[in-house]
């Protein structure tokens, strides 16, 4: 098989042994067959090295790498990256599924259009038997992605393709490790280029507790006012002392909420925006719009829902609020269609909705 690849899908595996088959088997069952896997093993200790020497005897198309030191995720990405033959690069973990359609509804998404650089989809996240939807109800136009990145990730990394050419000259920062895929699409905006996310349902996103710890959430946490310092610094204006702390706690992770604090920083970012017009009006009140759901989800009391939405204004939420609802719909629909596609729906699982971004 000596088809030149359209498609070059980049992973690194450490010690992936458990869906490292499963994660490969749903690339090897893909309706676009012009696509080549480059998996980077780094320097693995369990049966991760057998795993994909098997599936690389069995397919020509799967090319393995071995570190010879341990690089980490930015770092074997990045030579992943430099091996890459593919007019897009598409990136998978060693730990999700690919839908049999994903390479060919995104291929035909980049060839259609191509004024976007990168894009992604919508996914399933699985944990514990459960099925939700990622991202239902979302935007997902360039604008609206633009904004959301001043507030969380949209993005699903394993999900991702892009021109090569552009990933390529951009690469991963090695210096963050817990947030490499957020801080690379800050720089996509801040260089010019359109991000968007297509509004099929293409991979199944596993979630397991061996993904983040308490150590790594510490590091996240600085990774992420540092990203921001810069992104928002260069769109907007750079944060204070105290908008860092309260923006860690109330809006990128959302563990606490003071609502008067909240519609404090919504107004700065009106006001700035105001000024600068780097973001539309409607995508900036989305944005904000989004961590609210999520404070209602958790729990916000009626009082001060009403409280945070009168921040907005009437005619947005007239607006808005039947809008969100409509494509939440949808979106729940797709969900359940692209379950039932793999399997999902027949094994116990249950569908829960909505789950509106990931960190």
């Amino acid at each position: 098989m000596n088809e030149t690849p359209k498609i070059s899908l980049i992973m690194s595996v450490y010690n992936g042994e458990d869906y490292l088959a499963e994660a490969i088997e749903s690339v090897l069952r893909q309706t676009f067959s012009a696509w080549e896997l480059i998996v980077i093993n780094d320097c693995s200790t369990d049966s991760t090295s057998e795993i994909l020497s098997s599936f690389a005897a069995k397919d020509e198309r799967v090319k393995v790498h071995v570190n010879e030191v341990n690089l980490r995720l930015p770092s074997s990405l990045n030579k992943a990256l430099s091996l890459a033959k593919g007019k897009y690069i598409a990136r998978m973990d060693a730990d999700d599924v690919c839908l049999p359609d994903r390479l060919q509804k995104q291929f035909d998404f980049m060839e259609s259009n191509p004024d976007v650089a990168l894009s992604s989809c919508r996914f399933m996240t699985l944990k514990n038997g459960v099925i939700s939807s990622g991202g239902c109800g979302g935007k997902n136009d360039s604008e609206s992605i633009k904004a959301l990145l001043l507030v969380t990730n949209p993005i699903l990394h394993p999900g991702i393709i892009a021109k090569a050419e552009v990933i390529k000259s951009l690469g991963y920062d090695k210096n963050f490790t817990c947030t490499e895929d957020m801080e690379l699409w800050t720089r996509f905006i801040l260089a010019g280029h359109k991000i968007e996310i297509l509004s099929d349902y293409l991979m199944m996103y596993r979630l397991h507790d061996k993904q983040i710890t308490e150590t790594t959430l510490e590091k996240q946490k600085g990774e992420v006012i540092t990203i921001q310092k810069k992104y928002l610094g260069a769109l907007l204006e750079p944060m204070t002392k105290e908008q860092e702390d309260f923006y860690i706690k109330e809006i990128y992770f959302r563990k606490n909420t003071d609502i008067n604090a909240f519609c404090q920083f919504y107004k700065w970012l009106k006001a700035l925006n105001k000024k600068t017009k780097v973001l539309s009006k409607e995508s900036l009140n989305y944005a904000l719009f989004e961590i609210l759901a999520e404070y209602k989800r958790n729990g916000l009391s009626k009082s001060n829902l009403i409280k945070a939405m009168l921040c907005f204004g009437i005619p947005f939420l007239f607006k808005e609020i039947p809008n969100r609802k409509k494509r939440a719909r949808v979106d729940g629909l797709k969900c359940i269609e692209a379950a039932e596609k793999i399997g999902l729906a027949m094994s116990g699982g249950t569908v829960e909705f909505p789950t509106f971004s990931k960190k």
